[in-house]
């Protein structure tokens, strides 16, 4: 059976019973629910497929497949991720294990790598452009690392969110690991001895945190605008997907007293028609482990 559907609306119970299913993305619009098909029909044959756009707004389709052997599933996915149709690079993934959360139920992100500078204010603005996020918690687990659950209104855009994110440095240094929740190999990104050391070692100066800042704002701006409270090692703004500015910043200054003076003068400050608003940023002291 095959049928054309908006994804974002099939319910999760409708895959939870479903074993074998296979997911692809980034489909050319001009691929049509009959040329897909053809497609799919050269590896196995397949039970049921719900072909439709990916994503409100954007031409990219994509098409959930449920296969009544594994052989077929496999054999389709070799051959479909990673190849180029219409100029498409396609992504395939598949799901073979009803112990595990299928695809569909999968709306829910884990973010791992998050260092001390970034807040819940931030994750926010770098996942919103990727779909409607219902839910975001940043916390620490029990080895003291940040990290966050993101959950959206749907499987599809936390898909888009994960393949957007995953592997992005927002400027502050530190490399996002971006998975989905159900999946086994969240956790930390190092070992906690080695994320405590490089906390620690990245911690040479005071930071600060500046937002509500216009869009045109720009590294040497802020630097002219906060150099005269003390000596400034870094000054460094944040971009999400596709280096867009996520209205944030981060300022080192190289003593305590020059950070503090800093925020104490330049809180709601009025700049271009806008109140700045400048936060201390700490970095408290994690559980010390050597433990993996």
């Amino acid at each position: 059976m095959a049928s054309a559907n908006d994804l974002s609306l099939i319910p999760v119970q409708y895959a939870q019973d479903k074993k074998y299913c296979l997911y692809v993305a980034n489909i050319s619009p001009r691929v049509d629910l009959p040329m897909l098909v053809e497609l799919l029909n050269r590896y196995g044959q397949f039970n049921e497929l719900l072909f439709s756009r990916s994503y409100p707004g954007r031409e990219m389709k994509c098409a959930i497949v449920w296969y009544n052997d594994p052989d077929s599933l496999l054999r389709t996915v070799h051959h479909m991720n990673g190849a180029w149709l219409f100029d498409n690079l396609m992504y395939a993934a598949a799901s073979i294990d009803t112990i595990t959360v299928p695809i569909l139920s999968s709306n829910e992100l884990h973010v791992a790598n998050i260092s001390e500078w970034i807040n819940a204010e931030v994750l926010l603005n770098l996942f919103l452009p990727a779909g409607c996020v219902t839910q975001l918690m940043l916390q620490r687990n029990v080895y003291g690392y940040r990290e966050a659950f993101v959950t959206f209104r749907s499987s599809l855009d936390a898909e888009l969110a994960r393949q957007l994110s995953n592997g992005i440095d927002l400027g502050d240094g530190y490399v996002l690991r971006v998975s989905h929740r159900c999946a086994q190999t969240n956790g930390g990104p190092v070992s906690p001895a080695e994320f405590r050391r490089l906390q620690n070692n990245r911690f040479l100066g005071c930071f600060i945190r500046v937002s509500r800042f216009r869009p045109t704002m720009s590294e040497p701006l802020l630097r002219d605008m906060f150099k005269r409270y003390g000596k400034l090692d870094q000054v460094s703004l944040l971009y999400g997907f596709n280096k867009q500015p996520l209205g944030f910043a981060l300022l080192r200054y190289n003593t305590d007293e020059a950070a503090q003076w800093a925020t104490t003068s330049m809180h709601n400050t009025l700049i271009d028609g806008r109140q700045l608003k400048v936060e201390r940023v700490g970095n408290p002291l994690l559980p010390y482990t050597d433990a993996v």
